[in-house]
C-alpha cells in the first residue's frame, strides 16, 4: 500500500491538503473500533503518512461505507472496463505499469461527464493547491535479512531468489517492494529482482549459468514418476513385473 500512496504523491507533484479516504486495509488500519470512525492504524502506516503528512478518513466498512467515495469505485470501473477488458498480456509487470502511465496520459484529454474541462484541465487548477512533498524519501519495502542457503538462494516470504554464490552462508539484507525486491551485501547492492507472485517459485541466475547441475534434488514423488515411467520398468504392456518371492532351485537330476 505504501509503495502505492508514494507514487501517486509523486505522480501528483503534492500532498493533498484535506482528508484522503480509505478503505479498512489491513496493511493501514490493525482494528477497527465499534461503529465509530476510530481505528487501530498499523505501526508502519502510521509513520508513512506523517512522513507525507496524510490527514486519513476511513470508511464505514462493508455496503454502509461504499456510497463514501463512489466517485473513485465509479472512476476505477471506467479505467478496467475500456484498459483491463480483455486483459492485456504482458511479459512483466513492469511493462503492465508502462502501459498503465501510457493509458493514464491518454486520459488527461477525456472530459468526464458534462465538464467543460478536460483531466488535465481540472488538473492543472488544483494542482497548486497542493502541499510540497518532503525533501527527504520514505522507504516503503519491507526489510528482511535471510540467510543465503547452500545454493546461494534466499527465503523471502514463500518465494527464493538467487543471490550471488560467493555470499553462500552469510545473512544479507533484503527490501521487498510491491513489483520487485533489491539485495545488499552491508551497504552495497548484489542484486535485483522482479518480485515473483506464485508460491514456491525460485528464481535462479547466477548458479545456473555456472553449474546447470548445481540444484536441489527433485521430490521424492517426481523421482519415483520418473522411476514408474522409466522403459526398462516396464513389460511391453506397460505393467511393472512383480518380482518374484520364490527362489528357483535347479531341476533334479
Amino acid at each position: 500500500m505504501a509503495d502505492g500512496v508514494s507514487a501517486h504523491v509523486r505522480t501528483l507533484g503534492g500532498v493533498p491538503r484535506s482528508k484522503v479516504r480509505y478503505d479498512n486495509l489491513k496493511a493501514a488500519v490493525a482494528q477497527v473500533l465499534g461503529l465509530s470512525r476510530a481505528r487501530v492504524e498499523a505501526d508502519r502506516w502510521i509513520a508513512f503518512r506523517s512522513h507525507f503528512g496524510i490527514e486519513s478518513f476511513y470508511c464505514r466498512p462493508g455496503i454502509e461505507g461504499a456510497h463514501e467515495k463512489g466517485g473513485v469505485e465509479g472512476q476505477i470501473g471506467y479505467f478496467r472496463r475500456n484498459h483491463f477488458v480483455p486483459v492485456p498480456e504482458v511479459s512483466s509487470l513492469a511493462e503492465l505499469n508502462e502501459m498503465v502511465e501510457q493509458w493514464d496520459r491518454q486520459d488527461d484529454a477525456r472530459r468526464i461527464g458534462s465538464r467543460s474541462k478536460t483531466v488535465a484541465e481540472c488538473f492543472a487548477l488544483e494542482q497548486p493547491l497542493l502541499r510540497p512533498l518532503p525533501e527527504e524519501p520514505f522507504e516503503t519495502g519491507r526489510l528482511f535479512t535471510p540467510r543465503v542457503d547452500r545454493y546461494g538462494q534466499i527465503p523471502v516470504r514463500t518465494n527464493h531468489y538467487s543471490v550471488p554464490i560467493r555470499l553462500i552462508g552469510r545473512r544479507v539484507r533484503v527490501v521487498l517492494h510491491a513489483s520487485h525486491l533489491v539485495v545488499y551485501d552491508k551497504n552495497v547492492e548484489v542484486a535485483r529482482h522482479e518480485r515473483l507472485i506464485a508460491k514456491g517459485a525460485v528464481r535462479y541466475l547466477e548458479a545456473l549459468v555456472r553449474k546447470p547441475g548445481a540444484f536441489p534434488a527433485p521430490p521424492r514423488s517426481n523421482r519415483l514418476a520418473r522411476r514408474a515411467s522409466s522403459p526398462r520398468s516396464m513389460t511391453p504392456g506397460g505393467i511393472r513385473p512383480r518380482r518374484s518371492t520364490v527362489s528357483e532351485t535347479a531341476p533334479g537330476p
